[in-house]
């Protein structure tokens, strides 16, 4: 059975306003309080010890395409 990991926590994203670009991103986990789910989204007990480790590691934003830019927020 597949099943997913939910690790509820913050992102932080680095922007650079001379070029308008996310530059950098990370996420930082919250608390051990992980829930498990099926593909339906189900509850699944699951005990940590039994999940391989896996680093939480973002994809940082690629430097040589650029998203197209949001109007300004009044």
């Amino acid at each position: 059975m597949k099943i997913q990991k939910i690790t509820p926590g913050f992102v932080v994203q680095t922007y650079d306003t001379k070029t308008g670009r996310c530059v950098e991103q990370s996420f930082i986990a919250g608390d051990d309080d992980v829930a498990y789910e099926d593909h339906n989204g189900d509850p699944v007990d699951w005990r940590e010890e039994e999940d391989a480790y896996q680093p939480l590691e973002m994809v940082q934003p690629r430097q040589d395409s650029r998203p197209a830019k949001r109007g300004k927020r009044s």
